[in-house]
């Protein structure tokens, strides 16, 4: 984290790469596990919007100088922000392959998967408060992206389990 208990923008979008490339390795993996044909076309087209995802963020990390996050006391978006990653779906590389290959079916990855989405959704809404109107705009979009995956996760869940 930041030196002196500020918490730098370009942090906060390092944490949605991270994030977006995690998702990437769960589509990924998943696939390549998953038993319904839909389940993995899906998979694999999630896995290329998330590819996006972090390339974009990658794009705004390196635009961005270091700006700190507007606080009313030292650390409290740093906080704020570390307990909204606590929480996330895929704490690293690994456990994002494996809560693929292990979900215990389609249905369940499914709801792994819709998890994800929702974390992503509440972390980038918190996020578009630091950045500029113009990479505001960037984030509105990718979050219409995230809101849309949502969307098609659900209505695969209801396919597979007709």
């Amino acid at each position: 984290m930041a030196n002196g208990g500020l918490f730098k923008v370009a942090e906060v979008v390092q944490m949605a790469i991270d994030e977006e490339h995690n998702g990437k390795l769960f589509y990924n993996a998943l696939a390549k596990c998953a038993n319904s044909p839909l389940l993995k076309e899906a998979a694999k087209r999630l896995a290329v919007q998330e590819e996006g995802h972090e390339r974009a963020f990658t794009a705004l990390r390196d635009r961005l100088g270091v700006p700190a996050a507007p606080e009313t006391y030292p650390g409290e978006y740093a906080d704020y922000m570390n307990a909204l990653m606590n929480g996330k779906t895929f704490p690293n590389e690994e456990a994002a392959v494996k809560l693929a290959q292990e979900a215990g079916g389609d249905v369940a990855a499914v709801n792994t998967a819709l998890l994800f989405e929702k974390n992503t959704l509440l972390f980038l809404s918190e996020m578009k408060g630091l950045v500029s109107d113009r990479d505001a705009d960037m984030v509105d979009e990718l979050i219409d992206e995230e809101r849309q995956h949502l969307v098609d996760l659900s209505n695969l869940r209801t396919m597979l389990t007709v």
